[in-house]
Order: C-alpha cells, then structure tokens, then sequence
C-alpha cells in the first residue's frame, strides 16, 4: 500500500475511534485528498481532516487520547492568522503528516463540515467538504498548489453555489483573482 493511502486509511480509523470514544462529533477529509473524491487524484504529503469536537471535550483531551493510542507526544497548535485555523493537532504516521483542523471559531470550516458529502476514498467510505467549500477553504492559504487545485475544482462545482458562497465568507475578491490569474 503506498504510504499516504497506508496513513489515511490509519486516520480515518482513528478519526472514527475518536468519534466512538466521545471525544469528537463529527469530521470530513480535506486538503489535496479531497481532490480525489471530486476531481482527478494528485499527490500529496498529508491527511487534512476538520474535526468538530463533542460539546464536553477540549483539544487538550483529544491530544492525550491520540498521544495514548500512538505512543507519542501530541501537541495542540494554537492560531494561524494565514488561515483561520484556531486550532489544530499534527502527527505523522510515517512519512505523512495527518492534520486535525478544528472548526470552533472557524465558520468557514464548521460550514464546509456541515455540508459536507459522503464519498469514497482510496476504498474508505468517508465526509469530504463539497467543491465548492473546498474551493473557499483552498482560498485562505493559496498557495501555488492551492491555485491550480481551486482551477480544477472549478470544473467540477455548482458556480453559482460558489459565488453565493465566496460572497457570504467575504471571499468573492480572492477567488475572482485565482480565477482570472490575477
């Protein structure tokens, strides 16, 4: 099995521990695995997941379960300005990073997980954020992977869902720019 299919298959099943155990909610793959679900499939080095946590657990509590189950010291990351993200735990599991991407404070994440469809992936029935939810989020970082997966994606999306969308996250300027080469 190659090593991102080997560690996505190891965090889905974590993902779902996590949710059997209480400490999660609800989760949905994005991030370049995401791709995959909607578009043509493309390499990448990470599992990204947004994951909203149950009512009565925190980051803290989540960190010491994964850090039990992997043998390993988990840290919760704490605010990105770049992205929004206030909050978010990374491992490996080999050469993969797995990103757990939390969705409080983050209403562009906590809607995309909200919305988000069912799919399968690399044999896995999982949540993947729509298209349309991937493109805004991909919007936030934008690197230069970033542009070309939101001009693939956009083959594939319900455009004038998206521009609805883009308008609503205050994100209509930056995806006119991607879209435009600008």
């Amino acid at each position: 099995m190659l090593p991102v299919v080997e560690a996505f298959v190891k965090a889905i099943d974590l993902m779902d521990d996590l949710r059997r155990e209480k400490y999660s909610a609800d989760y949905a793959l994005l991030g370049g695995l995401a791709l995959s679900a909607w578009v043509r499939p493309r390499t990448t080095r990470d599992v990204d997941l947004a994951v909203m946590l149950a009512p009565d657990k925190t980051w803290e509590e989540v960190a010491a379960f994964l850090a039990s189950r992997l043998r390993k010291r988990i840290a919760v990351q704490r605010g990105s300005a770049r992205t929004n993200i206030k909050e978010k735990i990374s491992f490996r599991f080999g050469q993969i990073e797995v990103d757990l991407i939390g969705t409080a404070g983050f209403p562009l994440a906590e809607a995309a997980l909200r919305t988000a469809a069912t799919a399968w992936v690399f044999r896995k029935r999982v949540k993947v954020v729509t298209p349309e939810y991937l493109i805004l989020l991909k919007l936030l970082p934008l690197t230069a992977q970033d542009a070309l997966d939101i001009r693939e994606l956009y083959l594939a999306v319900d455009r004038r869902k998206l521009r609805v969308l883009a308008r609503k996250h205050f994100l209509s300027d930056r995806l006119d720019g991607v879209l435009t080469g600008r």
